[in-house]
């Protein structure tokens, strides 16, 4: 039943469903960062340190460990602003959903309210068909 409230409602429920669709992607974003840091951490287990050879060598394997571990510490940063991020989203999560609740009530109410109506019209209206019958019957009989 639509109500003064239905559009309202509409724009709230768009308005939920688009913040957990943002929080959704967050979390995803934040799963793929820790999968990556775990990639990095096992490729730089893997990564050992040359026992012999050249000096080339050595400073080639301790350069790329290096920028494993920067790499590893710039994605923990991300994750820590992502996590930042995911529960400023979830207060508006929560505050969008307190407002699609509040209005989903008021609009609950108003349909109960035309429902009471509408029987109201229709008891008003069984009575009148049930007088004008009443006195067809008895004007033959």
């Amino acid at each position: 039943m639509t109500t003064k409230f239905s559009p309202i409602l509409k724009v709230r429920r768009l308005e939920v469903e688009r913040v957990e669709n943002e929080l959704s992607k967050l979390n995803n974003q934040k799963k793929s960062l820790s999968l990556e840091i775990d990639s990095l951490k096992d490729e730089l287990e893997k990564n050992s340190y040359p026992k012999s050879g050249q000096i080339q060598n050595l400073k080639q394997n301790f350069f790329k460990n290096t920028l494993i571990k920067k790499n590893i510490e710039l994605k923990l940063q991300n994750i820590k602003f992502l996590e930042e991020q995911i529960k400023s989203t979830q207060e508006l999560l929560k505050k969008a959903m307190l407002e699609y609740e509040k209005i989903n009530h008021l609009h609950k109410v108003e349909e109960k309210k035309m429902i009471e109506a509408l029987k109201k019209q229709e008891v008003k209206e069984l009575d009148e068909i049930a007088n004008i019958l009443f006195r067809l019957k008895k004007e033959v009989i």
